[in-house]
């Protein structure tokens, strides 16, 4: 049977892939959090996690991943930006305090 040009056996080995990754994902992501090297970047730990699903759909057809990530793109640049921009105010405004502590 065929589905947006790719046969059930390949779409269930790829999403099969998929879900191995997001396992795999999910605990590397944890202990990246456990250890604090996450703060101020998971929007880019999602980024490459979409990357990755992406690839994934690429194999099933090239022409939908790049349309998804022409539109990944679009939505989520401004997210990570923000995200990043916030997460170094925050470390500022954190330098400041403890500067600020200590000249007391």
């Amino acid at each position: 049977m065929q589905i947006i040009g790719s046969d059930l056996g390949t779409i269930l080995a790829v999403f099969g892939m998929l879900l191995a990754f997001g396992a795999f994902y999910d605990r590397f992501v944890a202990s990246l959090t456990r250890k604090g090297y996450a703060e101020g970047f998971m929007g880019l730990i999602v980024a490459l996690g979409v990357f990755v699903t992406l690839s994934g759909l690429s194999i099933l057809s090239i022409n939908a991943a790049l349309l998804a990530l022409g539109a990944f793109a679009a939505s989520g640049t401004p997210m990570i930006v923000g995200s990043i921009v916030r997460y170094v105010q925050r470390r500022e405004a954190a330098r400041k305090s403890m500067l600020a502590e200590i000249e007391k």
